[in-house]
């Protein structure tokens, strides 16, 4: 019942949100996942552990899939190697149960969301503003 709770909450969050906002909030989500995996990591949850680096995984291929080269170019292209990076890191820290790898991984992570959240307040500020072509961000 809860986890029926959860995913229709999720997905209201979802349907909810600017075009700007949905990458800012993929990587909240990932930050989530990421601190329970290593949480759970500490606690030698293992299942729960398998579920939450399972999810951040997810994220991080959908943040992969939404890239697209031709509008982003170079950091389209650097942006594909550092989530192909992450997905390396979290499949070797469930692997070796290295709560660390998450950590870094997680303090890589918090700059990023901070960079493209503010990136998406510039973005609806313009458009509020009449500047902005009302277009999402894209890389």
């Amino acid at each position: 019942m809860y986890g029926q709770k959860a995913a229709a909450y999720r997905d209201a969050e979802i349907l909810g949100t600017s075009r700007e906002q949905l990458v800012p909030l993929l990587y909240r989500h990932l930050l989530i996942y990421l601190r329970k995996g290593a949480q759970q990591i500490q606690e030698r949850d293992l299942e729960g552990k398998a579920e939450s680096l399972s999810r951040a995984s997810d994220i991080l291929y959908e943040l992969l899939g939404s890239l697209d080269p031709d509008q982003g170019g170079e950091l389209a292209d650097r942006l594909a190697g550092l989530y192909s990076y992450f997905l390396n890191e979290i499949r070797e820290a469930g692997r070796t149960l290295d709560a660390g790898r998450l950590s870094r991984m997680i303090s890589l992570v918090d700059s990023l969301h901070e960079a493209w959240a503010q990136a998406a307040r510039t973005v609806e500020g313009e458009r509020r503003a009449g500047r902005g072509s009302g277009g999402a961000i894209s890389v």
